[in-house]
């Protein structure tokens, strides 16, 4: 039987090389029952750049940033308007003051009454009017009143707190009350001489501020100073004011 000649091995395909081996990579010697699955490099997925986590944080910090800068621009309009309403409502008190020009009030005292027992209190009763014919006062609270004999102050108190109409007279009463039960030697003099009627003077001072209103407008607060020199016929019994006078200063 002729023997057949041994046919030559396929030749190799096209671009196919023995370099070709060595450059695919070698996998490590595999057990029984491991698999193996190979995926194209284009599907491998791979670690970002630090270049896009440094894009993402940007992209997070920019709403933070947006809000502060609204919160800054809320702010600035706060003080924007309240400093245009402070401007505006200082213009219209100065131009209030400026064309009503309204008058001082005046202060008069009526009646004054000592109660010893069981400490000295002085109740004065005054009147204030208003010569004003187109505004009214506020009479603002914070306000004091002292009595004071040969210029030591011998009792306080506080000025009350009330509103008056144009053109309108307003009569109070004020209890000023000593720091010490011991009387001044004059007017316990004028307490208990009966033969004769002990005349004393006092000193009167009121601080207190005020508005002038018109409507809806104030005014400015305005400071009044005011000075009243009473002298009473006794401090028995049936006590008479023999004269007074008051002056009031603005400030």
């Amino acid at each position: 039987m002729e023997e057949r000649a041994s046919l030559p091995p396929p030749p190799p395909p096209q671009g196919y090389s023995d370099n070709d081996d060595n450059s695919k990579p070698k996998l490590p010697d595999i057990g029984p029952g491991t698999y193996v699955v190979q995926v194209p490099k284009d599907q491998i997925y791979r670690v970002p750049p630090p270049e896009n986590a440094r894009i993402a944080e940007l992209h997070r910090s920019s709403p933070a940033k947006e809000t502060n800068r609204s919160h800054c621009w809320c702010f600035v309009f706060i003080i924007i308007f309240l400093v245009v309403v402070i401007i505006i409502g200082g213009l219209l008190g100065g131009l209030f003051s400026i064309v009503l020009t309204p008058k001082d009030p005046r202060f008069s005292i009526q009646h004054f009454l000592l109660h010893s027992k069981p400490h000295p209190q002085y109740k004065i009763t005054l009147e204030v009017h208003n010569p004003n014919s187109n505004v009214g006062i506020l009479y603002k609270e914070g306000g004091d009143v002292s009595l004071s004999l040969k210029r030591q102050k011998i009792a306080s108190s506080a000025y009350p707190t009330f509103s008056q109409d144009r053109h309108n007279s307003t009569e109070f009463e004020i209890t000023l009350k000593s720091s010490t039960s011991k009387l001044p030697k004059e007017v316990e003099e004028s307490m208990t001489n009966d033969k004769k009627r002990v005349h004393v003077t006092f000193s009167l001072s009121i601080h207190v501020q005020a508005k002038m209103k018109l409507g809806l407008l104030h005014s400015g607060s305005m400071k009044y100073d005011v000075s009243c020199q009473v002298k009473v016929d006794t401090l028995a019994q049936s006590t008479h004011v023999v004269s007074q006078q008051c002056q009031t200063k603005r400030h």
